[in-house]
């Protein structure tokens, strides 16, 4: 519990803010980290460990909306590496308790799927002259938006935030094709179900709002997008791999 509270503190003071100052912001994450390394062994610390990654993706975010920032490759890098990570603690270690998380945890898994969604809409021909392997960065946002589909009843947060996950992945990325069908987990209401494309990719309603979620200007599809920062040439663009 000091753990965390002492991590969702820096969030709170450093990385959700704007003009975020991502050195400093990097160095207390890295004070925090050696304070309580420790506990990325015990059982159950994935949460602890999503919310670490959580702050540095939010606090790239955040230094990105400078008027005066490009993307650099390195950070790109970055955001990536931290947002997939995210999604895959989250599915690798789904259980029986995964379904009584608080809705924070699914906030952070969607912010993290938005992110990846954003960066290959609008990077897309950088990445793949970068060598990265944008089909896979599909891929698993299009299992996490499965994975949603597990847990719990319709009215769970998972299936919510899941909804509009779906929704902007599909708005960014119309021509997306799954490589191989997803079966859902032992969590789903239907075990043994397969979610294809076609159901996955059919519009949710999105007419409600859920208040307060962190990055919610990713939502809309139809704008905002130009708020990204320009891709940055100096030296290569091919100095990065995923």
């Amino acid at each position: 519990m000091g753990a965390e509270v002492q991590l969702y503190w820096i969030i709170y003071n450093k990385c959700g803010i704007a003009q975020s100052d991502l050195a400093g912001t990097k160095l207390a994450l890295q004070a925090w980290q050696q304070d309580w390394m420790v506990l990325f062994n015990e059982p159950r610390s994935q949460f602890l460990q999503m919310g670490f990654h959580f702050a540095h993706l939010l606090a790239h975010c955040q230094s990105l909306k400078s008027p005066k920032s490009v993307m650099h490759s390195s950070v790109l890098k970055e955001m990536i590496k931290h947002s997939k990570i995210i999604i895959n603690l989250a599915i690798d270690t789904t259980d029986d308790r995964t379904r009584h998380l608080t809705d924070h945890i699914y906030h952070i898994l969607s912010f993290s799927a938005l992110t990846l969604c954003r960066i290959v809409h609008t990077y897309e021909s950088k990445l793949r002259a970068a060598n990265y392997d944008t089909t896979e960065l599909d891929n698993l946002v299009f299992k996490l938006v499965n994975w949603f589909k597990t847990i719990g009843l319709p009215c769970h947060a998972a299936h919510i935030l899941g909804d509009i996950v779906h929704a902007q992945f599909q708005k960014l990325r119309p021509d997306f094709q799954p490589s191989t069908p997803i079966v859902s987990g032992a969590l789903s209401e239907n075990p043994g179900v397969i979610y294809n494309a076609e159901e996955l990719l059919s519009p949710p309603d999105l007419s409600f709002l859920y208040p307060n979620f962190i990055g919610s200007e990713m939502f809309d599809a139809d704008g905002g997008l130009e708020s990204w920062p320009e891709w940055a040439q100096v030296h290569s663009d091919t100095d990065a791999s995923v």
